[in-house]
């Protein structure tokens, strides 16, 4: 399987701690409470989409509103396929991080 980018692992993430409440406004504010960065709705657009082709994400398009301007809200979930490709990553990472001691400087 190939590996997540570091930005579809943290997307990944975000949806998996927003539970039911992961659309787009609500993952973007959930990156810029992980990574402290805000980023634009076409640097996360893109990759769920990605996420969505590979399988790793399934969608649900909500109700409509008035709010909206009768737009209807796509909620995302992840897929077995996307619980692999995390459990993946941490694995790697978990491997990449063993026996490391990093020097610890002085402020």
């Amino acid at each position: 399987m190939k590996l997540l980018t570091r930005q579809e692992e943290q997307i990944l993430l975000a949806i998996y701690h927003l539970g039911e409440e992961a659309y787009l406004v609500n993952i973007r504010e959930q990156l810029k409470e992980i990574t402290g960065k805000y980023l634009d709705v076409g640097s996360i657009n893109k990759p769920l989409k990605r996420l969505h082709e590979r399988d790793f994400l399934a969608t649900i398009l909500g109700e409509s509103t008035p709010v909206r301007g009768g737009k209807r809200i796509k909620f995302y979930s992840m897929t077995e396929k996307g619980f692999e490709a995390l459990a993946q990553v941490k694995s790697s990472h978990e491997r990449m991080w063993q026996n490391v001691v990093l020097p610890t400087r002085p402020a």
